[in-house]
């Protein structure tokens, strides 16, 4: 199993979630602007919701450096390498933001390790539908995409937007966690989806 850590440097990966989760207490009164479509006023987007898109977006990145015809026809069980690395991630995020949390009083790490969840649940999603390319960049989306057309009046976020509610939000939380299940389910225990190519005749 050494071989596939290294291959898909799971190492690099979870140093840079230890430090995402530490800076998320130092952040939690940051906040970027950007505008608002459907209000048509600008609004500030809280810096701990969107910082753990990084580590969510290098991890996908990291599983996928490797082709997947490697991993397709491995003798080694590499679903279940894929999947128990994923369930770490979330665990190790899971603890710190509930540690980070404990040290600091602030809710702001329990959201970012709710957020971290969420965004690779629907990146794994994204990626097992649309094509490997395509997670990490759906990643990078979900908040900006949210910000823009997410909030309505007064600035509350809609329902839909999980990852701008606040911390102890049941939907966000539940949200969060099946797109997490879901995904991991989706790209460890279905077959891979065949995608089609336009062929030209000679």
């Amino acid at each position: 199993m050494n071989w596939w850590h290294r291959a898909h440097t799971t190492p690099l990966t979870a140093a840079v979630l230890t430090v995402t989760m530490l800076l998320v207490p130092l952040l939690a009164g940051s906040s970027v602007p950007i505008p608002s479509l459907l209000t048509g006023a600008s609004a500030t987007l809280p810096v701990p919701l969107v910082l753990p898109a990084v580590p969510a977006a290098l991890t996908l990145y990291a599983l996928n450096r490797a082709p997947p015809v490697y991993d397709t026809t491995a003798v080694r069980p590499v679903a279940q390498y894929r999947a128990a690395t994923l369930a770490a991630a979330g665990l190790l995020a899971t603890a710190l933001g509930l540690a980070a949390a404990c040290a600091t009083d602030t809710a702001a790490p329990l959201a970012a390790a709710r957020n971290l969840l969420g965004y690779l649940g629907t990146g794994l999603l994204v990626q097992y539908l649309a094509g490997h390319l395509y997670g990490p960049l759906a990643i990078a989306v979900v908040p900006v995409l949210c910000a823009l057309v997410g909030l309505g009046p007064g600035g509350r976020p809609y329902p839909w937007t999980w990852p701008l509610h606040p911390a102890n939000s049941p939907p966000a939380a539940a949200a969060s966690l099946f797109l997490f299940t879901v995904g991991i389910a989706a790209t460890t225990l279905l077959a891979p989806r065949r995608r089609q190519f336009p062929t030209t005749s000679a």
